[in-house]
């Protein structure tokens, strides 16, 4: 089994997000049969994004999915989640 921390989880999502969301802007600003390819290929990164949060954003002890906001107990099995726990996968 490998391990993640939670922290990491946060990060790389939003780099994906953004990274998604600009080859979608670039693709859109360009008009060409190039920016129809790059604005697929963002379209593809942001789904990746939303199947990455799906699998790995979840709580380390019972292992249900994580919404994002500010609370730091897990609303299913009520235990307290740090950004440094480990999710394990």
């Amino acid at each position: 089994m490998h391990r993640i921390p939670l922290k990491i989880v946060t990060r790389l999502s939003v780099i994906f997000t953004v990274i998604g969301l600009l080859l979608v802007i670039i693709g859109i600003c360009t008009g060409t049969m190039i920016g129809l390819i790059i604005l697929g290929a963002g379209l593809v990164e942001l789904v990746g994004t939303i199947i990455f949060i799906a699998v790995f954003r979840r709580c380390p002890h019972c292992g249900s999915f994580l919404k994002t906001g500010c609370n730091r107990y897990c609303p299913h099995c009520g235990k307290y989640v740090d950004k440094n726990d480990y999710i394990y996968f």
